[in-house]
């Protein structure tokens, strides 16, 4: 590899010892697998935001999940239809890395994309998390708290990722032989500013609120076991499975092991699609137009404006 520099020429030999057909395979298996999540999150989208978007807007969680999932489905595509088809397509690796030897704003934004999709995936674990704990300890309150925040939740999630990504903003991204074609990585533009590190920061920080939530949760659950209904556990357990599969995922970060990470992805998504439909189940129990449709110990909230109302567990 030619000496890495911010503005100049930096290219790379393709390694041509490797099996195209077998790596082609390899290819087609892991399409199989993520296309599959592709297809899933565009269902689960399709059904908040256009068959039932009557009813899921005015659900803050979901409002939030939307954002998570847009981020989860364009993180795989790019991996799916760009990263991953020039690391595994040997034959295009002499054809299309020498485009990339100069600085190429394309091979930036190829990096920088996925890199703040992670980072809002993050964000969007606290907020997740908060908003659960704030239907159990706050039911009546709930709906009116994130109707005031929900805004500005959803605006600081779009924005608190620049927090990680600006270096790599300023930095020099560029070409590296990977297996029998290429991936990219980038040369720090302020050296102290590790990508890795502001990731770290995140991560650990959606960790310590969604344990600490979680706990929380779950604790004022169990101490009310008589006063909150069914759909309302159904709801707490499956973001007590959310907060799982990322910590999951967020277990396996650091691991060298390509198989291991995609394997506790794989995982993730399971246990991440099973708790949104069941959530989906359990909040289609919930809503309520006046106080006879509710049952015992819950309480019909109804919003006028939007013609809507949840059953949430009565606590007085």
């Amino acid at each position: 590899m030619s000496n890495l520099t911010q503005d100049g020429l930096i290219e790379i030999e393709c390694d041509l010892s490797y099996d195209n057909s077998l790596e082609i395979i390899k290819y087609i298996l892991q399409f199989a697998y993520m296309f599959s999540g592709i297809l899933i999150h565009f269902v689960i989208l399709r059904t908040i935001l256009w068959k039932f978007r009557g009813f899921y807007r005015t659900n803050s969680f979901f409002m939030i999940y939307t954002v998570d999932s847009m981020a989860s489905m364009l993180m795989l595509m790019l991996d799916l239809f760009f990263g991953r088809i020039i690391i595994y397509i040997p034959p295009l690796c002499p054809i299309l890395s020498p485009i990339f030897f100069n600085p190429s704003i394309f091979l930036k934004t190829m990096y920088i994309l996925p890199n703040y999709l992670r980072a809002i995936k993050s964000v969007t674990q606290i907020l997740m998390s908060i908003n659960r704990m704030t239907c159990v300890i706050s039911p009546i309150e709930y709906v009116s708290i994130w109707r005031k925040y929900l805004k500005i939740s959803l605006i600081i999630t779009l924005l608190s990722p620049f927090f990680v990504i600006w270096n790599l903003i300023l930095s020099r991204v560029y070409v590296t032989q990977t297996r029998g074609g290429f991936s990219y990585n980038y040369l720090r533009y302020v050296k102290w500013a590790s990508l890795s590190q502001f990731h770290f920061v995140f991560l650990s920080l959606a960790i310590l609120v969604t344990i600490i939530s979680t706990v929380v949760t779950m604790t004022y659950l169990f101490m009310l076991p008589t006063r909150v209904k069914s759909a309302e556990k159904t709801l707490c357990f499956s973001n007590f499975t959310i907060s799982l599969a990322f910590m999951i995922v967020a277990g396996f970060q650091t691991s060298k092991k390509s198989s291991l990470k995609m394997l506790s992805k794989i995982i993730s998504t399971i246990l991440i699609l099973t708790a949104i439909f069941a959530m989906i189940s359990a909040d289609n129990e919930k809503n309520c137009l006046r106080q006879s449709e509710c049952p015992p110990h819950t309480i019909c909230i109804i919003d006028q404006e939007l013609n809507y109302g949840e059953c949430l567990p009565y606590i007085g």
